[in-house]
């Protein structure tokens, strides 16, 4: 008889164990699935944005570090920007081919820039000159207010693939075309229709004070 109930007694108590075991199991399975979801909440928490934000700040540490090595010069609009002093007369052909050869590698590489074209407004002409102390002609590249250099410089760069990292921030893919002047720069002057004269007093001819020598204004919108 007292064989019998200790054999009840261990049978209960290990029923007892089993389903504290159970419960255990049960326990930790929930809170495995609990950790599993939270997890999964965490990533869907890297949005796009997030992932696009976060390579930009790359990319922009990347520039700034790439760009440490060279001349500062305080370009007028240029903090953030490509600026690029070019000419579109073909009176010296080296000249114009050099401006081509950068213009090429600039649109090759998809990059958004300012561009300055010294031929069609001379006070391009003059601040290119101020920048650099002396009466250079162009081309001339300038990054954040960094001074790239000529059509020799900004080529070598091209070739050590150092050009493509300098210009990775500033992708064409992000800009938009000019609305008013389709990014041409320049419009006609609406004051004396571009012939950058008027008519004054006693029918004698003034020169336009609203437009440059060659008749145009500076797009409000792009420059």
């Amino acid at each position: 008889m007292m064989d019998m109930k200790e054999r009840m007694v261990k049978k209960l108590k290990l029923i007892t164990s089993l389903g504290n075991l159970k419960q255990a199991i049960a326990l930790h399975k929930s809170n495995l699935d609990h950790t599993i979801f939270h997890q999964i909440d965490e990533n869907e928490c890297l949005t796009p944005t997030t992932i696009e934000v976060s390579e930009d700040k790359r990319l922009q540490q990347n520039l700034d570090e790439l760009l440490w090595a060279f001349e500062e010069k305080c370009v007028a609009g240029g903090q953030d920007s490509v600026v690029f002093f070019t000419t579109s007369l073909r009176g010296v052909r080296k000249t114009f081919e050099d401006c081509r050869r950068v213009r090429f590698l600039l649109e090759n590489h998809k990059a958004s820039f300012r561009e300055r074209d010294v031929s069609m407004d001379c006070e391009y002409k003059e601040e290119m000159w101020r920048l650099l102390g002396e009466q250079v002609t162009p081309p001339r590249l300038f990054i954040k207010c960094k001074y790239i250099g000529g059509a020799d410089e900004v080529v070598s760069l091209n070739e050590n693939e150092k050009l493509k990292k300098l210009l990775e921030v500033f992708s064409s893919a992000k800009s938009r075309q000019c609305e008013m002047c389709e990014n041409e720069r320049f419009l006609i002057c609406s004051k004396c229709n571009g012939r950058s004269r008027v008519v004054a007093e006693h029918e004698t001819w003034k020169r336009c004070i609203e437009c440059n020598e060659n008749g145009l204004v500076k797009c409000a919108l792009c420059t």
